[in-house]
């Protein structure tokens, strides 16, 4: 029988030392972000008419690329019928909504005008020349398809409320009209998903002279969704690996290690259309003529891809806990160095007379929010059905299960 019988909330305590910690580094931020809000862009960053963004838009397009554990994860287990790997469904998810979530919140304060972050709900205000405004749809599309997806973890969580039975009631009704037309959502989630996460790199394509030849290339928009759906599966299973052992729970290495088999393919199809473009271009003649740029291009090709494609091509790493944690998170570092050589140190405005660096309220601002995805995601846990449970039935029974 399948040890992974079923799903509760972790029964740890909420306040740890680590989560305080992450809490009093999120108060930071807060007071970051509410000098942003009251002061103005132009107090509060280092951005101006030569660089419109900077650090937070490089926080966003990471947060977005790092949540596509989302949908790769209901792909491999809905579309691909892998059911396996459906005890990831779940904490990827979770995953996913709050890293859109606060992507969107970093968002709201890079935009100048952030109280019109609503308008393209609007179809009065649809730009269909414009690629940003397809990404912005597209993700406010997804993000309540997340939070669609989420509901009936929810409604698990309060139908069989006996204090509350109206609520009860009205819980199990919602999670079974959800749960019959869950198909149609995961297929939109996915569809959604593939858009906007190519469209990210598409917005660079429309502006070559902005961006360094190292990066720059008419396929950016695929080299950028080929990148989400590589650092998908190693962004789900770093975080499962890391939740259980935060609750004291085991990391189900057998399923772990058996998704991990799927990512050195996935980085295989990555490097090698990202190498070829190279070739092709003939941009391969700033690898090492020992700029920053080309510094940071290596880094982000051989750390960030080549050294965890060799550690996942062996069977001793993928069975390893640090060896599969590292690996995955090497691959979620390379991901991230690559949106940041994308949108910050490629980034090569014209007649800019001055280099971008982030003052001091942006650095504060995006630790702060990362910390607070952190500590809502240790909450969700600690209150929602969402950590697999992996065992006898003694074990669940000991962990809160029946």
């Amino acid at each position: 029988m399948n040890a992974f019988q079923t799903f509760l909330p972790a029964r740890r305590k909420f306040f740890s030392k680590g989560t305080k910690l992450l809490l009093c580094v999120a108060g930071l931020g807060l007071t970051a972000g509410a000098y942003r809000f009251a002061f103005g862009l132009f107090a509060s960053t280092n951005l101006d008419r030569f660089y419109p963004w900077g650090l937070w838009i490089v926080a966003d397009v990471s947060l977005i690329a790092l949540a596509a554990g989302g949908f790769v994860t209901a792909a491999v287990v809905h579309v691909l019928h892998r059911q396996q790997y459906d005890f990831l469904v779940r904490p990827a998810l979770l995953t996913a909504l709050l890293g859109y979530t606060f992507a969107c919140i970093l968002l709201a304060a890079d935009l100048g005008r952030y109280y019109n972050i609503w308008h393209p709900i609007l179809p009065s205000m649809w730009q269909g020349n414009s690629a940003l405004f397809e990404v912005g749809l597209c993700v406010m599309t997804y993000l309540f398809v997340l939070y669609v997806e989420f509901a009936p973890v929810v409604c698990e969580r309060f139908g069989n409320d006996h204090r509350r039975p109206v609520l009860a009631s009205v819980c199990r009704g919602v999670g079974r009209l959800l749960r019959q037309s869950a198909a149609v959502v995961v297929l939109l989630g996915v569809a959604i998903s593939c858009l906007h996460q190519s469209s990210l790199g598409h917005v660079f394509v429309l502006t070559p002279w902005k961006l360094h030849p190292l990066w720059w290339t008419p396929i950016l928009s695929v080299l950028f969704l080929l990148s989400a759906l590589a650092v998908g599966l190693p962004t789900v299973i770093f975080v499962c690996i890391c939740a259980t052992r935060a609750f004291g729970l085991k990391p189900p290495m057998r399923q772990l290690a058996g998704l991990g088999k799927y990512v050195p393919l996935l980085l295989s199809v990555y490097l090698a259309v990202k190498v070829g473009d190279a070739l092709i271009r003939q941009s391969y003649v700033y690898w090492f003529d020992g700029s920053l740029e080309s510094v940071s291009f290596v880094l982000e090709v051989v750390v960030g891809l080549l050294v965890p494609l060799l550690m996942l091509l062996s069977k001793r790493v993928r069975s390893s806990v640090n060896g599969l944690a590292t690996a995955c998170l090497l691959v979620m570092l390379g991901i991230v160095l690559n949106r940041t050589n994308v949108y910050w140190l490629g980034f090569q405005p014209v007649n800019a007379p001055h280099e971008y660096f982030p003052s001091i309220v942006e650095w504060v601002f995006t630790i702060g929010v990362v910390a607070m995805l952190v500590v809502v995601w240790r909450w969700a846990a600690l209150y929602f059905p969402v950590i697999p449970i992996v065992g006898s039935s003694r074990m669940i029974r000991r962990c809160g299960g029946h």
